[in-house]
């Protein structure tokens, strides 16, 4: 029996552990910051207890970002498209888009310019983001190029608010919400707008 396979499996508790913390980094101190120590002392751990719950530095950092997307995206996605009512779902959509954690996703997406995986998992994860609020649009929207429009701006408030110093959480919430209403708005059957 080889090394490698009499090694027993750490836990998914642990290695979470680790990954959160990755996280955590992220927001902390940025890309620059996502350091094995760093990750460490997050966790409050050796860096024997690391390699015991990821094989090597580069399996971390592949796990990591495979974690943030099922977690903050595609677990998220999944969520939300459960909800009946397009109105509600549009609503839950910007709830999560305000929670997420802007200063990680800021600091995935530095990596991203410097990493040709992370970049391609960011935007897969753009992707699957935009395709998500542009279906909930359609369902409020009478025309798809709309939709996706609207999608798309929802988007680019997304990653102008990651990539910013301006504004506060409040103020991303304030500016979806805008688009929120104004779809809705232009969505009215007329004889409803004429009472507005």
């Amino acid at each position: 029996m080889s090394k490698e396979s009499s090694r027993r499996k750490p836990s998914r508790r642990a290695q979470v552990r680790f990954l959160e913390a990755g996280l955590q980094a992220l927001a902390d101190r940025g890309h620059a910051g996502l350091k094995l120590a760093t990750v460490c002392e997050q966790v409050g751990a050796t860096s024997g207890s690391f390699y015991y719950a990821f094989p090597s530095w580069g399996d971390f950092t592949t796990e990591l970002i495979r974690y943030w997307r099922e977690e903050m995206s595609t677990r998220l996605i999944v969520e939300s498209s459960a909800i009946a009512s397009a109105a509600e779902r549009l609503g839950h959509l910007v709830d999560i888009g305000v929670r997420l954690p802007h200063r990680s996703e800021g600091a995935i997406r530095v990596w991203a310019a410097h990493d040709a995986h992370v970049a391609s998992v960011v935007a897969e994860v753009d992707r699957e983001r935009h395709a998500a609020i542009a279906t909930a649009y359609e369902a409020v929207v009478p025309d798809v190029a709309s939709a996706r429009r609207y999608a798309t701006a929802a988007m680019y408030l997304l990653i102008g608010h990651e990539g910013s110093a301006v504004g506060s959480v409040e103020d991303l919430r304030w500016a979806f919400r805008a688009l929120l209403d104004q779809a809705l708005a232009a969505s009215a059957p007329a004889d409803r707008r004429d009472e507005t």
